[in-house]
């Protein structure tokens, strides 16, 4: 069934038009009134329904700005104003914004199931769109596995297609906003350059670029001018022959995006392989012997060494990420009789990336873990416990760090993630994936929704990150999972 919100500022008009036809014979349930146009945007936000019925004019937000709003905010909603006689040039504008139709006072019930029936249609239509898009995203996701092996030339064979010149790059672009248009695999060509160009996340688009590196250098730099200039941010990766992994190409040019993490002024990064470990190791084995010998002081200088040589040397966030791991490696290996728990562990180079907005809050959170393993802590009542897991439960789908708690109910953040471990049987990290993923499992039970409005229902951003996730934990991709 799809939903329905009927907005007018006279209740007795809403309760008419819910009235004048049987809206479940049509495919169509009504969730609701609203009586003024901030509620009815609040339900909006909150419930996203399929279809807005609402009145032009109306005090305080009007059904135009209502309509601008939902736009605005991405919103997937089919809006269709009501208007009187004297009001058609606020129908015309409201065509123009994106309304799927407008309907003259009173309403008449003919007119009402004409529309409906082709909202329906279109609706239909997007959704059996949305479900190809879903297939062709997961085909995706087992293609750009790191460990997948389909070489460039096979892949462009079993696709029918031809490229002409010997170099291949993978180019990935971050945009702003939800979602990006064009969610088809397209293959196209301008001048000394062919491409393919995918969908590979809700913001997020990868093209598959091939020309010639030593006859056209600049053939890359005038693609990326001429047609990327609103991306906010490019990964380029190296450059391969036919003979190359597609997926290595493909990781590459998204370690080098997410870099942006490393070089926030840099709004196009090219992937570099170098090996800094060795360069780095007399700044670990300080590091190592600062624990051992439990020295915090001498820990937290070659924690700051440490961060300044990340950012001093450029390094991309794979690197980082590898770096980070050692430290967290070593934190186990001499901490691992404790009792306590503590909200650390191993980090890819994309979840740095999603949780972390530069490298110093990165170490410093390297500082506090270890700060609060030498530290006392105050007790904290059971009942303050459960009140921060219900703050969780009412609140898991947003972006809610446990440095943000930690603030929040004025409790150290190795404190309160021992308590969460201990009230839950998990760490914090690992409470909210359950929570979002659970959710998740029962969201793929309803048809109606793409899997992509799921991952933006469950918290997460990024359709491939959500994929991983839900594989580890269920041993299946949401797509199969839906089909069972």
């Amino acid at each position: 069934m799809h939903t329905v919100l009927i907005v007018d500022d006279e209740p007795w008009v809403a309760y008419g038009i819910k009235q004048l036809v049987e809206w479940e014979s049509f495919g169509y349930t009504v969730i609701g009134e609203a009586h003024n146009g901030l509620s009815a945007l609040e339900i909006i936000m909150e419930k996203k329904p399929d279809v807005v019925l609402s009145d032009i004019r109306m005090p305080g937000l009007d059904g135009i700005k209502l309509l601008e709003h939902i736009r605005l905010h991405d919103l997937p909603s089919k809006v269709i104003l009501i208007s009187g006689y004297s009001e058609f040039e606020y129908a015309q504008q409201a065509l123009r914004l994106g309304a799927f139709d407008y309907l003259l006072k009173q309403v008449d019930k003919n007119k009402l199931t004409d529309t409906l029936a082709r909202l329906k249609k279109e609706l239909e239509e997007e959704q059996k769109a949305q479900k190809s898009l879903d297939l062709f995203l997961d085909d995706l996701f087992e293609l750009f596995e790191p460990d997948h092996k389909m070489k460039i030339h096979n892949f462009l064979t079993s696709r029918g297609i031809a490229f002409d010149y010997p170099h291949y790059r993978f180019v990935s672009c971050l945009y702003e906003g939800s979602s990006v248009s064009g969610p088809d695999e397209r293959a196209a060509a301008v001048a000394g350059v062919r491409y393919l160009r995918f969908r590979s996340g809700q913001n997020k688009v990868s093209y598959l670029i091939n020309y010639d590196e030593l006859k056209n250098p600049v053939g890359l730099l005038n693609f990326i001018s001429e047609h990327l200039s609103h991306a906010q941010s490019i990964g380029i990766s190296g450059i391969g022959v036919y003979s190359a992994s597609v997926a290595k190409l493909y990781q590459e040019s998204d370690v080098a995006l997410c870099s942006s993490f490393t070089r926030p002024v840099d709004r196009i990064i090219e992937y570099k392989a170098a090996e800094h470990a060795s360069e780095l190791a007399k700044t670990v084995l300080q590091i190592e012997l600062a624990i051992k010998e439990q020295k915090p002081e001498q820990l937290n200088r070659g924690l700051d060494e440490l961060c300044e040589d990340c950012k001093t040397r450029n390094m991309q966030i794979d690197q980082i990420s590898s770096l980070y791991n050692q430290i967290v490696s070593l934190f186990f290996k001499y901490y691992s009789n404790s009792n306590a728990i503590y909200e650390i562990e191993y980090l890819n180079y994309y979840q740095i990336f999603r949780h972390y907005s530069s490298i110093e809050q990165l170490f410093d959170r390297l500082k506090a873990i270890f700060l609060e393993k030498s530290g006392d802590e105050l007790h904290i009542s059971n009942e303050t416990v459960k009140k921060i897991i219900g703050h969780v439960d009412s609140s898991f789908t947003e972006d809610i760090m446990l440095g943000f708690l930690s603030r929040e109910f004025n409790i150290s953040l190795g404190y309160l993630s021992t308590m969460i471990k201990k009230e839950t049987g998990k760490t914090y990290s690992e409470y909210v994936m359950n929570k979002r993923l659970n959710l998740a499992k029962e969201l793929l039970h309803d048809a109606t929704l793409s899997i992509h409005e799921i991952v933006e229902r469950v918290g997460y951003k990024d359709y491939f990150h959500f994929n991983k996730l839900f594989k580890k934990h269920y041993g299946i991709t949401p797509s199969k999972y839906r089909k069972m």
